[in-house]
Parts: structure tokens; sequence; C-alpha cells
């Protein structure tokens, strides 16, 4: 009698709950996961407005479009998607050694689009200089460059080739774009040979746009250059800006 009791206590144990209680629980469930989806949503959606204009439209359709990217990102600090093509025809140096840029990268926002970071930011005066930078290598270049609506930004100028089709195969990817500064946080894109993208990446000056090579309109050597903090940065950027410039004039060498 007792093992029957047991037997029976057990079966009434494990009976599945009616079927209208589980659908009140699964709605429940939906709603408390919809609530903290929506809530994430409006959060992320609102410091994704926060760091500033880029390539997308700044609304809910652009913000699903950089989330949706956000799963796409590559690496962007391993050099390692460089070495099949160092060596190759329009791969090679245009910069020197470079120093070993001090203290830890900056931090960079999440979202592929706009490509920012959030910390480290220079103050007016270095951003001042910095234009001046692009002002310079605009007027050195005089014959090969000018400054033009970035085609990648859309908001922001951009050092651009005069004629696209004679310069590198990399210019012709890019339509000649070959540098611009973000307004916001004076952080740089430009476009490297793979030997020099190399260099910037070691020495901590920078960092590939995580969808450089993903996305076929850009260069796997399309990197964004930290902001300088100081006038010897702002010489190093100097020597980026040029380099980058010779890159993508070059026919190769």
């Amino acid at each position: 009698m007792g093992a029957n009791r047991i037997g029976h206590r057990a079966a009434y144990m494990t009976v599945a709950w009616p079927p209208r209680t589980m659908r009140r629980t699964a709605a429940l469930a939906a709603v408390v996961v919809a609530a903290l989806a929506g809530s994430w949503a409006r959060r992320d959606y609102r410091a994704w407005l926060a760091i500033g204009e880029g390539g997308l439209p700044a609304n809910p359709k652009g913000w699903l479009i950089t989330s949706y990217l956000r799963l796409r990102k590559a690496d962007p600090i391993t050099t390692k998607v460089y070495d099949a093509q160092i060596g190759a025809l329009g791969a090679g140096a245009h910069l020197g050694p470079l120093p070993g840029r001090r203290g830890p990268r900056p931090t960079i926002a999440p979202w592929p689009i706009p490509h920012r970071q959030i910390d480290q930011f220079p103050g007016p005066e270095m951003r001042a200089a910095l234009d001046g930078v692009f002002e310079d290598a605009l007027g050195k270049h005089a014959d090969t460059v000018h400054s033009r609506l970035s085609r990648f930004e859309k908001h922001n100028l951009a050092v651009t080739l005069r004629d696209p089709a004679a310069g590198h195969a990399d210019a012709r990817l890019s339509e000649g774009e070959t540098a611009h500064i973000h307004p916001h946080d004076g952080s740089m894109h430009m476009i490297f040979s793979a030997a020099d993208a190399a260099s910037v990446l070691g020495a901590g000056w920078g960092e590939r746009h995580p969808l450089a090579g993903v996305l076929p309109e850009l260069p796997s050597t399309y990197v964004y250059v930290y902001p300088p903090r100081d006038g010897a940065e702002l010489a190093i950027v100097a020597q980026l800006l040029n380099a980058a410039i010779e890159h993508m004039t070059s026919t190769g060498h």
C-alpha cells in the first residue's frame, strides 16, 4: 500500500501544468524579455547618437544597420591580415621606423559606423593644429590631391585624389579618398600600404576599421588613427598622412 501511495504521489508531482497556465507563463516571459530588450535598445540608440554623425543616417534605420554590422566586425588590432600582402605590388613601405605610442590605446565605441573613440580626446588647440596638418598636406600635394566631401563619412571633408583612376588600386576602390578627420573626437581614417598599416598598428598609433576588408568598398588597410595629444604626436600624424598620400598616388613598387 505504502509503495502505491508513493507511486501515486510521484505521478501527481510530474503531471504537466495545464496548457492555460503554460501560455500565461510564456506570455509573461515574453513581456519581460521584450521590456528588457526595449530598454537596452533605447539606451544603445541614444549612446550611438551621442558619438556624432558618420556614414549612416542618424536615425533608427542607421542604428539598425550599424547594429547588424556589429556582428561582422573583425579583429582591429591583428596585423596578420597583412602578412600575405606585404611584398606584393603597391604594398611597400612609405614610412620609416615609428616610435611606440605611449600609454594604452583609446577605448573604441562598440558600433562600427561611425567608428569612434570615447576617451583620450585632444583639446581644442591640438584639434586646430591637426586641421593645420591636413591643410599643409593639401598644399604640399596640391598637384595630386584636393579636399572633397568624404565618400565614407558623408559629412566631413576628405583628402581625395584629383584623379583616382591614376592612383593605386586602393585609390580606385575608395574613389580617391585617402584620409579624413572626425570633428567629434579628432580621430582620423587613412588608407595605407600593407607594410605601413602593419607598422601603424604595431606601434600603437591606430587600429584597422573593424569592417576593413569585410565590406567590399573598404580596403583592408583602412586604418583608424588616434588623435594626437601633444606636438610630438602631431608630428607623427603628419608623417602618417604623408605616407597615406604617397601610397594612394603610387602605381606600385
